[in-house]
């Protein structure tokens, strides 16, 4: 679950660098595809 101060931050980062949302929502995504190993999370 995303705390606040991460929201906010996104927001900050969104607004201050003018950064395209889908960007940041394709990095989050990309979170859950993380595994303990590079050849894992290759896999």
């Amino acid at each position: 679950m995303l705390s606040k101060e991460e929201i906010f931050e996104t927001i900050k980062m969104v607004s201050s660098q003018h950064l395209d949302v889908r960007t940041i929502t394709m990095g989050i995504s990309l979170l859950d595809c993380i595994a303990d190993t590079t050849s894992e999370t290759c896999d």
